[in-house]
Parts: C-alpha cells; structure tokens; sequence
C-alpha cells in the first residue's frame, strides 16, 4: 500500500481548445452583465472554474494557497516591527515553497538521497515508490510566485495588505495568467480588479487580435516547429553538427512561439475584460548580450528573481567574486523553478556562466580599453545583428541541455528493459554538436514530413521575425490597428487563412505547463 495518492489530471482547459472557446465569451458577457460588487465574485468563479477543469485538487491547493497568504499579510500588518513581521512573512513562504517543494521538488530530492546514499552503501528508509506518483498541479510554480511576491511586497512595504478576502481571492485565481503567466503582481493587479469595468470596443478588438497573434504563434509555428524538434532530438544518437545545431534552434523557437504564443493570449484576454497584465517576451531575439537577453525572455519570472532574490544578494554592488556567485545562483535557481531534473538547472547555471564572464570581461577590460579608436571602430562597425547572433547561438548551445530531460524520459519509456542516464545522452549531443564538417541525418529529418513542410516552418519563421522587426518594443495591436481599414483587413485576413490553413491542432498542450 502505498502512502501517497496519485492525484489524477485531465487535459484542463486549454486557450486553444473547443472548451475555452465557449467559456471565454460566457464568462465575459456575466462580468459585464453583474454591478461592480459583484464582478470580483464572477473572476473568482472563473478562476476556480478554469483551474478546476485540471483536477478538483488543484482548486484546493489554490484556496489553501490563498488563504495562507491573506492570513499573513494581515497579521504582517498589524505588528509595529519587522522582526515581528518577518514570522508572518516567514509563514508565508513556508506554506508557498512548502507546497511547490512537495509537489514539485520532493521526488527529485528523494531520488538525489538515495543515489549519494547508495554510493556511501548506506540504506534509504523511504520506500522507492512514495513520491514517484505525484502528479505536479498545473502551473504550481506561476501561482506559488505570484502569491509570494504579495506577502513580500507587503513586507517591505510596497503594497499594503489586502483586507478584502474577495478581491485578494480573485488575484490569485486570475486565471488569465493563473497556469503559465505572466507572473503578476498585487500592486498592479489588485487595483484594477477593484475598479469596475464594462464592455469596451477598442478592448476588445485589440485584446482579440493579440489573442489571435498569440494562437497563430502556437498552432502555426510552435507545433509546426515541434514535429522537427522532437524529431531531431529522438535521433540524438544519429545526428552530428548543424544538424544539432538547427534542431537546437527549431526547439528554442518552438519554445518561444510556445510560451510567448500563450501569454498573448492571456494578456489579450485580460486586455478584453479590462484588465492590463505586463508583457513577458520583448524581441529576445535582438538581444545584443545575455544580460539584456534575460530582460527580454520571460519577464515576468526574471523581474520576480531579479527584485525577491537578485537584490537581495547585493545585485552588482558586491565585488568582483561576489557578483559573478549572484548571477550563477540566480540563473540556477531560474533553472530549478523550470523543472526538478539536472539537465534544466544546469543549463541555466550554464547561462549564468557565460552571463559571468561577459561581466568579468567588461569589468576586467572593457571599461579600459573603450576609450581606445580601435575598440570605437569595432563598436561602430560590428553590426547589431552579429551581437544579437552570438547571443541567439550561446542560448541554443546551453538550452540543447535543457531538452535533455524529456528525451531521457521518452527514450526509457520506449526502451523499458534498459535505462539510459541524461548524462549519457548530453555527452553524446554535444560531443556530436561540435563535428562542424558534417551534418548527418540532415537530410532524413528534413525530408520527413517532405520538403514543402519545411519550406513551410522555415517560412512562418521568417514572417515572425520580419514582424518582430517592424513592430519594435511596441505591442503588435496598437501598430496594426492604428493603419488604415484596408491594411488592417488585409492582416486579418492574412492572419485568420494563416491560423486556419497551416495550424496544426492535434497538439494542444502547451510547453510550459509541466512548470
């Protein structure tokens, strides 16, 4: 018998899916429908609804969650000193990363004992079975983040503390960004749910089409470009050097149309209803460095790290040695909140080294030599988009080490009469990334799905980087919605035979669930 339950799950509802194309429109004609009291009450029941669809556990572990964190940051605010404060914070964080390490992280620390105790010959008395049946609620990582910025915030005095259960209960069960972000915070949620919103034309025709971009991101690019990822990487064995190396940068777009893709959708979702979320891509991909990289990838969770734990640590206001420890633990610990298996720490410990040598080697010798004619010529002259491509090919080379995991977990699944560790398959991709000279099984993963499917993504790939291009830092709804009739509809057009033509639909997850 064993000791822990396995929480069954179903596929939930997903934004693109049949489900949540009836529940959207539902739901917003009842919140524009009610008074203003009564709208908080229509977000919470949207939220539990939509969270609910996973499994009815999962809205328990939401309202334990929410409770807690109530709780302790109206307590917090009713003592006079920190060091009293600190207790309710401290109760905070213990129910917050208590749940996430539960449900998330004790099956990968119980695995990690047993293996250093087995090398010692020492006995584990925990059964193997007990935490190997956890089922990881959805999205565990977005909401224990989201709540915990609240109490800390209300900590240090950013926010004060919410004393209207319903209105903090709605923030949490946001479900716009409840299951994969962004990863808000009370300071600006809080006081737009408070306020009382009704229908908006202009909100809604820009929040449907970014709703639409983000769709078109996930089901015409990511998937498409999923085929070819998987593809590649369940050949890890047979394919050498550019292979990888395309295969590499077919993922890491597959996961940026992925995720990117999902949070269009829910910042448009929001925008309908009235509420601005923050945005969490911004053209990552004309990064010019790392650093500015990590501004621009998942915003939302590098803000988070960079306010909660990053300052904490001293920022760069340490010495030299102390700076370079801040930035590899940060990008360790962004690497443990993605998934609790070696390969995704690890290749974000890889980014946070070579974040740590672009800040020694301008720290060390930039600062020096820039007033140097020939360190302004090459400043002048090495153009933007050769920075951007250096930082696009470190990414892929440290995030081929992030898919690592999942291939290990599909190739013992087929393969369940031997085990093959994440260690042997990651010597074996980057042992083989670097034979430059050839490209094996290029031309059989090229061919696979035939040469116009591939023709087909390279395409979708440009157009979304054409795009990227013309629109800047701005949002695409306020720069496609501000031309003239004609250009819009053409866009619309374009955008709708797109989505409807080339979509894929037969892979309706999304990449960023499991976190």
């Amino acid at each position: 018998m064993t000791a822990v339950r396995k929480w069954t799950q179903n596929q939930g509802m997903l934004f693109n899916s049949l489900h949540f194309l009836f529940f959207f429109p539902i739901f917003c004609y009842i919140y524009f429908s009610v008074p203003k009291q009564h709208q908080y009450k229509i977000l919470i029941a949207g939220g539990y609804y939509f969270y609910g669809n996973f499994s009815p556990f999962f809205a328990i572990i939401l309202f334990v969650i929410t409770c807690n964190d109530f709780f302790s940051a109206k307590m917090m605010e009713k003592e006079s000193s920190q060091k009293r404060k600190k207790k309710w914070l401290y109760l905070s964080m213990l129910g917050n990363l208590g749940i996430l390490f539960i449900f998330k992280y004790l099956d990968f620390a119980d695995n990690n004992i047993r293996s250093f105790l087995s090398v010692l010959h020492i006995p584990w008395f925990v059964p193997e079975p007990w935490f190997n049946h956890w089922v990881v609620p959805v999205g565990l990582s977005f909401l224990t983040f989201q709540s915990l910025s609240y109490t800390i915030d209300v900590y240090k005095g950013v926010t004060k503390a919410e004393h209207h259960f319903g209105y903090f209960a709605s923030f949490t069960a946001f479900w716009p960004v409840m299951v994969n972000g962004p990863i808000e915070r009370a300071k600006n949620l809080l006081p737009q749910i408070k306020q009382e919103h009704h229908f908006d034309y202009d909100r809604m025709r820009h929040g449907l089409f970014r709703m639409a971009w983000g769709i078109f991101k996930k089901v015409v690019i990511a998937d498409r470009l999923a085929f070819y990822a998987n593809d590649m990487f369940s050949h890890y064995g047979e394919a050498t050097g550019w292979t990888i190396w395309m295969g590499g940068f077919f993922f890491f777009l597959q996961v940026y149309c992925d995720f990117s893709g999902y949070s269009d959708i829910a910042l448009g979702a929001a925008k309908v209803i009235g509420i601005d979320v923050m945005e969490n891509f911004r053209r990552p991909f004309f990064s010019k460095n790392l650093a500015e990289f990590w501004t621009r990838w998942h915003i939302s969770l590098s803000t988070w790290l960079t306010d909660y734990v990053f300052f904490y640590l001293g920022a760069y206001k340490a010495t030299g040695a102390k700076v370079v420890f801040n930035v590899i633990f940060v990008l360790t610990l962004c690497g443990l909140w993605h998934g609790a298996n070696w390969p995704m720490v690890l290749s974000f410990t890889m980014i946070g080294i070579f974040m740590s040598i672009r800040y020694l080697w301008q720290y060390n010798v930039v600062r020096y030599i820039k007033p140097s004619n020939t360190y302004k010529l090459f400043d002048k002259y090495f153009p933007g988009w050769g920075h951007a491509s250096i930082t696009v090919l470190i990414f892929v080379f440290c995030f081929i080490l992030f898919r690592v995991h999942s291939i290990q977990v599909t190739v013992n699944r087929a393969h369940t009469e031997s085990f093959i560790s994440w260690t042997a398959i990651a010597s074996v991709l980057y042992a083989n990334l670097f034979k430059l000279n050839s490209a094996h099984y290029f031309k059989e993963w090229v061919m696979h799905k035939g040469i116009l499917q591939f023709m087909i993504a390279v395409f979708f790939v440009l157009i979304l980087f054409i795009t990227e291009k013309y629109i800047g830092d701005h949002r695409i709804e306020d720069i496609v919605l501000t031309k003239p009739e004609q250009q819009r509809w053409l866009v619309y057009v374009l955008l709708f035979v797109s989505i409807i033509w080339f979509g894929i639909f037969n892979n309706t997850s999304f990449v960023y669930f499991q976190y």
